[in-house]
């Protein structure tokens, strides 16, 4: 079962893979490809428009190796991919795992010891798939509902 920094760790990956699934594109006649995309700690102006202040920066890099430091609505406009609310749902989905850090270790322990049979008979098979479902749930970056919580919390503490 996974532990949160496992989670996290898959979850990173996918970065990877929606970054190149951009591929390149092109802007004043120069092609570029994304290359990152950050929550910035501090007002930052867009290469593209001069809009300022934007908080959420995507780095876009053109071929001859010139960077430029874009806010959403023109990442979205140049890619014409809707880059900014991926990024929004990644950073979510990073958060609520974080916030979740403990249902996601206590209940990867309950359902390791579970499938090593050292719980088999303390614990119902059908609670043994809430717990999974909610595990899975929160894996994915979701949030449990408040009867999911109260249920794991009654086998985590």
């Amino acid at each position: 079962m996974a532990k949160t920094d496992e989670v996290l760790f898959e979850l990173s990956r996918t970065i990877t893979d929606f970054i190149q699934s951009i591929g390149s594109f092109q802007h004043k006649d120069k092609t570029y490809n994304l290359i990152d995309n950050y929550a910035a700690s501090k007002p930052m102006e867009c290469g593209v428009c001069g809009n300022y202040p934007i908080f959420d920066v995507s780095i876009i890099r053109s071929e001859n190796g010139n960077r430029l430091s874009v806010g959403n609505e023109c990442i979205d406009r140049i890619a014409n991919h809707n880059i900014s609310d991926w990024f929004k749902t990644y950073r979510k989905k990073r958060e609520n795992i974080l916030d979740n850090r403990k249902y996601i270790d206590g209940l990867s322990k309950i359902l390791s010891a579970y499938m090593q049979n050292s719980l088999s008979p303390q614990i119902p098979s059908e609670d043994i798939e809430k717990l999974r479902d909610t595990l899975i749930q929160m894996s994915n970056g979701l949030n449990p509902g408040i009867e999911q919580k109260q249920h794991a919390d009654s086998y985590i503490n």
